[in-house]
C-alpha cells in the first residue's frame, strides 16, 4: 500500500511540475541532472524515508509534494518567514536600543567629569588652568575616550543591522536559512572568499558529517525559532506566566542566531585571512615559488564584491538610463562628496555674517584642509607609481617578493587607496560634525584637536599613495599603535576600566581591528544605520554642550520678566457666572484634603485644587530668593521646609517642600524642564521610550505591549558607562524617605510639571512603604517603560500603580511620551503643543 500511494504521489507530484524541467530556479529537484538524482526518480529505487514522505505528501493536499518550488508557493512557508522576520526586526530594535542607550552614557560620563570637575566654558576654570593647562588637557581626553567609545559601538551595530537584514532574506528563501547553514557546516568558502552570499548552491560533494550537522541545525532553528515560542505563548494562558517573559525569550532567541550568523562570517573570513597571509608570506619570501608558478605565484580571486549573484554586470544601458533612482543617486553622490567642504564654507560664511570670528576660523582652517585632502586623494592621481623608497628597508632585505604581501592586504584587509577613503569617510565626517559643534560653543581647544586628527587621517590617505610593498606593514603599524593609545585613553578616562577595556576589546575584535573587507550585501542597510547613529551621537553631544554652557536662570521668573521687581500676579476672583460654570468642570471639583493636626482624619474642608498644586509646581521655576517670597504670596498659611541632611548636592534636579502652619500636610514640588541641563535630564531618562514609540511610525507597533516592556527592561546589556541614579532623582527620593520616617503623622504630595511631575512619578513607583504620597504631575511624561530602565528588577507590577493623577492638555507632546499609569485626566487646550504644555 506504501509503494503504491508512494508512486501514485510521485505521479501527482510530476503532473503538477514539481519534478519536471520546465520549473525555473536553480532550487527545484528538476533541475539536477545527475544520474544519482535521476535514480531517486525512479519509483522502484525510493527510499523508505523518502516513500513515506510522499505518502504523507499525497495524503495531505496542503503539501502536494516535496519540492522547495512548492515549498516558495506555500503559504505555510511564508507565514513561517513573516514571524522569523517580525522576530529578527524586535531583536534589532533591542540591539539599536541598547547602542542608543550606550552612546547617551558615555557622553553622560563626560559631562559629569566636566560638570563636577573643571568646565571649559567656566572662564574661572580655563583662567586657573591656563588654555592649554592640565583642566583643558583632562577635558580633551575623556571626550575622546567617549568619541571613541560611541564611534566603534557605532560602526559593529551597523555591521550587525546588515547581518539583521541578510538573516531576514535568508528567512524567505524556499531552502530557508540556506546561508546561515552553509556557514555552520563549512561549505560557504567561496562566498567567504568573494563576500558575496547566494553565487553558488549547496555542495555536492558534502561528506556524512555535513549532512548531519545540517540536519541538526535545522532542526535546531525550527526549535527555537518556532516552537519554543508557540510553547511559552500557549503557558502564558495556564501559568501566572507574563508576556513580557515570554518576549524576553524570544529577542533572546533572535539575538542569538543574528550574533551567530555575524560570528560564524567574521571567524570564517579572519580563518581565510590567515591562511592566505600565511601562503602569502611564504610566497613572498621563496623565488622559487615564482619560477615555477608563472607569473603570480600566488592565487588572488578575481571576483569583486560589487559582482551580481549571477557573476555578469547590468548591460541594459536603457534601463539604467529609464532609471530616476540613478539619476537620484547621482546627485546624492555629488553632494556626500561636497558635503565637508560645503558644511566648512558656510561655517566660514555664518562667522562672517553674524560676527563670530571662531567660526570664521574654523570654518576657514576647515575648508583650506579638506580641498588640499581632495586635491591630493583624487581619481586622477591613481595613476601614481608605488615608490620603492618608502618601503621600510628590512621588507626589501627580507623578502624577495613583498608585492604578493601588499596585494594580500588590498584583497583580504581593503589597504587600497580608493577602499581607505570610503572607510574612513564616515569617521572623518562624524570629526567634522563634532568640529563644527565645539566650535560653535567657543571650544577651540576640542576644535583644533578634532581637527588635527582629521589632518592626521587625511595625511594617512596622503602617505598611502606612496607607501608601495610596504603599505601592509604600515597599516599593521598603524593599527597597533591606535590600539595602545585607545586602551591607555580608555583606562584613563573611565571609571571602571577592566570593564569597559573588555568591552571594547570585544568590539575591536568584531570589527577585525578596522580592516575586515568590505562585503556587498546588505551594505545599505549598514550604511543607512551609521548616518542615523551618528545623527544621535551628534545630537546628544549639542545636549550636553548646551548643559555645560546653559546660563544660571536667576533672571527668569514663570510669573513673567524679572529684572529686580518683587511684583507678583494677583490671581482674580471669578465672576458669579464663572464660580457656575467652573462647579461643572470636572477639573475644577477635584479636590485633595489636607491633614488634620494632631489626628489621623482628613481636612476636606480646606481642601487643595489642581490649580493650588499648579501654583506650588510653579513656584519652582523661580530663583531661590523668589520662592518663599511666592510661598507668602499666593499660600500664607504654608512656609518651605528645610531640605533633608541626606540631600545630594550634585543631583540635577531641584525641588521645594511647602508644609503647612500646622505641620499636617507637606507637598513636595519638583522643577521641570527651564535649562539645557534638564532637558539632557530629560533625555537621560526618556531616551529609551522616545526611541521605542518612534518605532511606532516606521516599524512595528512595539512601545505599548509586552514587547515594548521587554525591550525596556534589557536596554541596559551593553555594560558601558552606567547611568548613576544619584544624578537622576535620588535627591528627591532620599528626602521622601527621610520625610516619611521622621515626620510620618503628616499628610505627603509630590507634584510637578513636566520634567519635574515624570520624576515625581518616578519616586512614588520606588518608594517601598506601605503608604505612599499621592502624585499629581502636570504634562508629564509616563513611566512605565523609564521605570523599567532605571530598575528593570525592582517594579513588578506597574499597571496597578493608581496613586497618580496627570492632568493632560490635548495637544500636549510631552504627555504622549512613554505610557501613562495611574490616573488621566485630560485637560481642554486648543492652541499649539509648545503652547499647551508651558500654560499647564
Amino acid at each position: 500500500m506504501l509503494r503504491s500511494l508512494s508512486t501514485a504521489a510521485l505521479e501527482h507530484a510530476q503532473t503538477r511540475g514539481g519534478f519536471t524541467r520546465s520549473s525555473s530556479g536553480d532550487l527545484s529537484l528538476s533541475e539536477e541532472d545527475d544520474e544519482d538524482l535521476e535514480e531517486e526518480r525512479d519509483p522502484e529505487k525510493l527510499s523508505l524515508c523518502f516513500r513515506l514522505g510522499l505518502f504523507i505528501g499525497y495524503i495531505i493536499p496542503t503539501w502536494g509534494h516535496l519540492s522547495l518550488a512548492n515549498v516558495g508557493r506555500s503559504w505555510a512557508a511564508g507565514a513561517f518567514a513573516l514571524w522569523h522576520c517580525f522576530l529578527f526586526l524586535n531583536s534589532t530594535i533591542l540591539i539599536f536600543i541598547n547602542c542608543c542607550s550606550a552612546i547617551l552614557r558615555c557622553y553622560i560620563q563626560w559631562f559629569s567629569e566636566m560638570h563636577d570637575g573643571y568646565n571649559p566654558f567656566s572662564s574661572k576654570d580655563r583662567e586657573a588652568e591656563g588654555h592649554l593647562g592640565q583642566g583643558s588637557w583632562h577635558v580633551i581626553t575623556h571626550f575622546f575616550g567617549a568619541f571613541f567609545r560611541s564611534y566603534i559601538l557605532m560602526s559593529v551595530t551597523g555591521d550587525v543591522m546588515r547581518f539583521t537584514y541578510l538573516l531576514c532574506v535568508d528567512a524567505w528563501r524556499p531552502d530557508a536559512f540556506e546561508a546561515y547553514r552553509r556557514l555552520w557546516v563549512g561549505d560557504a568558502w567561496k562566498e567567504l572568499a568573494i563576500g558575496q552570499l547566494y553565487i553558488q548552491s549547496w555542495s555536492v560533494c558534502l561528506n556524512k558529517c555535513q549532512k548531519a550537522m545540517d540536519i541538526i541545525v535545522q532542526v535546531f532553528l525550527y526549535v527555537s525559532l518556532d516552537l519554543v515560542p508557540i510553547l511559552l505563548f500557549i503557558l502564558v494562558y495556564d501559568t501566572p506566566m507574563h508576556g513580557s517573559v515570554v518576549c524576553e525569550v524570544c529577542m533572546a532567541i533572535g539575538c542569538f542566531h543574528i550574533f551567530c550568523f555575524y560570528f560564524l562570517f567574521i571567524f570564517g573570513e579572519a580563518w581565510l585571512k590567515i591562511s592566505r597571509f600565511r601562503w602569502a608570506w611564504r610566497a613572498a619570501k621563496d623565488r622559487v615559488t615564482f619560477a615555477r608558478s608563472g607569473s603570480s605565484g600566488i592565487h588572488i580571486e578575481t571576483e569583486t564584491v560589487w559582482m551580481t549573484g549571477d557573476g555578469t554586470q547590468f548591460l541594459s544601458m536603457e534601463a539604467e538610463a529609464r532609471s530616476l533612482c540613478v539619476l537620484c543617486c547621482t546627485i546624492f553622490h555629488w553632494l556626500e562628496y561636497l558635503l565637508p567642504v560645503a558644511l566648512a564654507l558656510v561655517t566660514c560664511v555664518l562667522g562672517l555674517v553674524l560676527d563670530r570670528y571662531y567660526l570664521t576660523e574654523v570654518g576657514a582652517v576647515a575648508a583650506s584642509m579638506l580641498f588640499f585632502v581632495m586635491l591630493g586623494t583624487h581619481e586622477a592621481l591613481d595613476h601614481v607609481a608605488n615608490q620603492q623608497k618608502c618601503t621600510p628597508l628590512w621588507i626589501r632585505h627580507m623578502f624577495r617578493q613583498p608585492e604578493i604581501l601588499q596585494r594580500w592586504g588590498e584583497r583580504w584587509c581593503r589597504l587600497g587607496f580608493s577602499v581607505q577613503k570610503r572607510q574612513r569617510y564616515p569617521f572623518a565626517v562624524s570629526l567634522g560634525f563634532t568640529a563644527l559643534v565645539f566650535g560653535g560653543f567657543k571650544l577651540m581647544m576640542l576644535t583644533y584637536s578634532c581637527m588635527g586628527l582629521m589632518l592626521f587621517l587625511c595625511l594617512r590617505l596622503l602617505w598611502m599613495r606612496v607607501e608601495g610593498a610596504g603599505g601592509w606593514f604600515w597599516a599593521f603599524l598603524e593599527s597597533f599603535i591606535e590600539f595602545i593609545l585607545l586602551n591607555v585613553l580608555i583606562i584613563t578616562t573611565t571609571r571602571n576600566a577592566m570593564r569597559d577595556g573588555a568591552v571594547v576589546l570585544l568590539l575591536c575584535v568584531m570589527r577585525q581591528f578596522g580592516y575586515q573587507r568590505e562585503i556587498n550585501s546588505g551594505e545599505r542597510v549598514r550604511l543607512a544605520s551609521m548616518i542615523v547613529l551618528g545623527s544621535v551621537q551628534v545630537l546628544l553631544l549639542t545636549l550636553v554642550c548646551f548643559a555645560l554652557d546653559s546660563a544660571s536662570d536667576d533672571k527668569w521668573s514663570q510669573f513673567g520678566p524679572y529684572m529686580g521687581s518683587k511684583a507678583w500676579y494677583n490671581i482674580s476672583s471669578l465672576t458669579p457666572v464663572q464660580e457656575e460654570l467652573a462647579d461643572t468642570l470636572p477639573m475644577c471639583l477635584v479636590r485633595f484634603p489636607r491633614g488634620m493636626p494632631h489626628s489621623a482624619k482628613l481636612d476636606f474642608n480646606h481642601s487643595l485644587s489642581l490649580a493650588d498644586f499648579g501654583l506650588m509646581a510653579s513656584l519652582t521655576y523661580e530663583p531661590q530668593n523668589r520662592v518663599a517670597e511666592g510661598c507668602a504670596h499666593y499660600f500664607p498659611e504654608w512656609h518651605m521646609e528645610p531640605r533633608p541632611p541626606s540631600v545630594l548636592d550634585e543631583d540635577w534636579v531641584r525641588f521645594v517642600m511647602f508644609t503647612s502652619d500646622t505641620n499636617s500636610t507637606t507637598v513636595i514640588a519638583v522643577r521641570g524642564t527651564l535649562t539645557a541641563l534638564d532637558v539632557l535630564h530629560d533625555v537621560t531618562l526618556w531616551l529609551v521610550p522616545a526611541v521605542l514609540q518612534l518605532f511606532n511610525y516606521i516599524g512595528p507597533d512595539v512601545a505599548d505591549g509586552s514587547w515594548g516592556i521587554s525591550m525596556s527592561r534589557l536596554s541596559q546589556l551593553i555594560p558601558l558607562a552606567p547611568i548613576r541614579k544619584q544624578t537622576t532623582y535620588d535627591s528627591v527620593f532620599l528626602a521622601v524617605e527621610y520625610m516619611l520616617e521622621h515626620y510620618p503623622n503628616r499628610l505627603y504630595y509630590l507634584t510637578g510639571h513636566s520634567l519635574g511631575g515624570g520624576i515625581a512619578k518616578l519616586v512614588e513607583l520606588q518608594l517601598k512603604t506601605r503608604i505612599k504620597p499621592l502624585t499629581v504631575a502636570f504634562a508629564a511624561p509616563g513611566v512605565e517603560h523609564a521605570a523599567r530602565v532605571l530598575f528593570p528588577s525592582g517594579i513588578s507590577e506597574l499597571g496597578n500603580e493608581l496613586a497618580t493623577l496627570t492632568v493632560e492638555p490635548n495637544n500636549d507632546v510631552i504627555s504622549k511620551i512613554d505610557v501613562q499609569i495611574g490616573n488621566t485626566l485630560n485637560a481642554p487646550c486648543d492652541g499649539r503643543a509648545l503652547t499647551c504644555w508651558g500654560s499647564q
